[in-house]
């Protein structure tokens, strides 16, 4: 199967997760980054997952998992091996429209989660289509040595001249033009090595305007 790669915007979305392990606390935090509305589902969960029903941060229901728990679920994850009610989750979501991922069982899942890389506004996703997730893992392990906090530095500072550089460079081209001049240039390494003061110097040589951060 070959699949679509897509960045899903989840903010305010109901998503619920089946299962209050460790695997299930790493899905939450994924969720919650995105500003999902998070339910957890499952008997027992983590200290962790405790912890953000405690505060509010996401809804725990301390049961197994029913019938009628996706009815307005918009994405579904379950991290439980149980066979039953996994197939459960898989026909219910189906049939409510929602995207499932039973981890770990490609027949019950309408997408895959790829293996993700952060640094600041920058996100690379990793798939092997789900034939082997841990080399996903071990090639994030590799950019995440290739990729550092520049690159967020990076394109923080790109943010706070976006609009700026529109009102001045009006032209699509030509802002074009500038942006891969830019990228090109030694700013990125003068970040790399904490020359912030100089890293904006250069942005202002090439593109006419110096970030404000």
């Amino acid at each position: 199967m070959e699949y679509y790669p897509v960045y899903l915007n989840l903010s305010g979305k109901p998503c619920v997760v089946i299962g209050g392990n460790p695997d299930a606390e790493c899905k939450v935090a994924g969720l919650l980054r995105a500003k999902a509305e998070v339910t957890v589902i499952g008997p027992e969960v983590t200290p962790g997952l405790a912890k953000l029903a405690k505060d509010g941060t996401i809804c725990w229901r301390e049961r197994p998992f029913r019938c009628d728990d996706l009815t307005s679920a918009y994405l579904v994850i379950s991290t439980i091996a149980d066979e039953v009610i996994n197939r459960q989750v898989w026909d219910e979501g189906e049939a409510n429209n929602a995207m499932v991922n039973v981890m770990d069982v490609i027949p019950y899942c309408n997408f895959i989660a790829p293996s993700i890389l952060r640094q600041g506004d920058l996100t690379v996703a990793i798939s092997t289509n789900g034939k082997a997730p841990a080399l996903a893992v071990r090639l994030r392990q590799f950019l995440e040595k290739k990729l550092g906090h520049e690159y967020g530095r990076f394109l923080a500072m790109a943010g706070a001249i976006r609009s700026p550089l529109a009102d001045k460079y009006p032209d699509l081209q030509t802002r074009r033009q500038l942006w891969y001049q830019l990228v090109d240039s030694d700013v990125l390494d003068l970040l790399k090595h904490g020359q912030d003061d100089q890293a904006r110097r250069r942005f202002a040589e090439i593109m006419g305007v110096e970030p404000t951060i």
